[in-house]
């Protein structure tokens, strides 16, 4: 069979694969892009010199040319030591020719992908048609199977009403997964203001959600309240919020039940959670509260400051346009400004206990 004629085969017999790959890498390198701050193609220049490499390695080989042909052409014996390297890395990639003419098409196309900003939210997730949203560390992001799993605990309140240590020991007592979404909103702040963007601009925060590494949310710094504040402001654009709807809605369908906390888990997030839990307390507890954290912490700060953050951010929060801070209509009410985190935690047990939905292995 003539040689261009069984190159053009190949490449259609294994086009499908390498496209589904395509999309994989170039979600990926736009996620990379964005958490760097740093342009597409500088992020994507540097991935391709291995599939370049080997696919002039594999051209070589499969040339039907003898490799000391090409050696005494070479005129030079540091070209013909790099040709013999050439040859071997060639005979490689013949041997593994299932996996490398995928992984050169793919990386050559994904970047053509990321250049042009395609499937940029398909890069955990490769054999996803639609935009289902970041997966971290094996959790579930499809969100659109038919039939509901797991058990979803959404616990919503206000900040420093204690809805986060109560998520996370909920989480810890019954085996769940446990997701804290305000860090993906903190997240998406912090990467913003180091990029120097206008928080305030929808369309381009849009944008950063979309783009968003999901490893940026183990940065440690994201409970601080600087970036609180951030996130508080990127949450009222409503293309912030449907970019990242889906993969909370995965999340907390996966197998083995979820614990999420928010501001609109029990409301738009997960309405039809089997416990819905809204935590709550008194503004001048919350500012209290955050008072003594910031001092134990070596801060100087006044409590009065604090509280009129609280309270600033309760309106901001409660206000705005895009889902709202509050109750959904068949949440319990936990109000922890007489309970301390044992009784509060206690107190929201028995509310997961009396749901009448059964728990994974109960």
């Amino acid at each position: 069979m003539n040689g261009w004629l069984a190159a053009l085969l190949a490449l259609l017999f294994f086009s499908p694969l390498a496209f589904i790959y395509a999309r994989s890498f170039a979600g990926r390198v736009q996620a990379g892009a964005s958490a760097r701050g740093r342009s597409v193609a500088a992020t994507a220049l540097p991935k391709l010199v291995w599939p370049l490499v080997l696919g002039l390695a594999l051209a070589l080989r499969l040339s039907g040319s003898d490799l000391a042909d090409w050696q005494a052409a070479a005129g030079s014996r540091t070209l013909a030591t790099l040709l013999s390297l050439l040859w071997f890395l060639g005979s490689l990639a013949a041997i593994l020719f299932f996996v490398t003419i995928p992984f050169v098409l793919g990386r050559l196309l994904g970047t053509l992908f990321a250049c042009m900003g395609k499937f940029s939210a398909t890069r955990d997730d490769p054999l996803s048609f639609g935009a289902r949203g970041f997966k971290r560390d094996g959790s579930e992001a499809d969100g659109q199977e038919s039939g509901r799993m797991g058990f979803t605990v959404a616990i919503d309140g206000p900040a420093a009403a204690g809805k986060g240590t109560i998520a996370q020991r909920l989480a810890a007592h019954y085996g769940f997964a446990y997701l804290d979404t305000g860090l993906l909103y903190r997240a998406i702040g912090r990467v913003a203001h180091e990029r120097g963007l206008d928080l305030d601009d929808a369309a381009a925060m849009g944008e950063v959600a979309r783009a968003l590494d999901p490893a940026v949310l183990d940065d440690g710094s994201l409970r601080g309240r600087e970036a609180g504040e951030l996130a508080s402001r990127v949450a009222i654009h409503a293309p912030v919020r449907a970019a990242l709807t889906e993969f909370q809605r995965g999340f907390a369908r996966r197998p083995g039940g979820a614990v999420l906390d928010g501001r609109d888990i029990g409301t738009v997030i997960c309405p039809e959670a089997e416990v819905k839990i809204f935590v709550t307390a008194s503004a001048e507890v919350r500012a209290r509260r955050r008072t003594d954290e910031l001092l134990a912490k070596g801060r100087a700060v006044d409590y009065e400051t604090i509280l009129a953050e609280v309270r600033a951010r309760d309106e901001r929060d409660s206000g705005r346009a895009a889902a709202p801070l509050r109750a959904a209509p068949d949440a319990a009410l936990l109000d922890t400004s007489e309970l301390d985190i044992e009784e509060a935690f206690q107190a929201a047990c028995r509310i997961v206990d009396a749901s009448p939905h059964p728990r994974n292995g109960a």
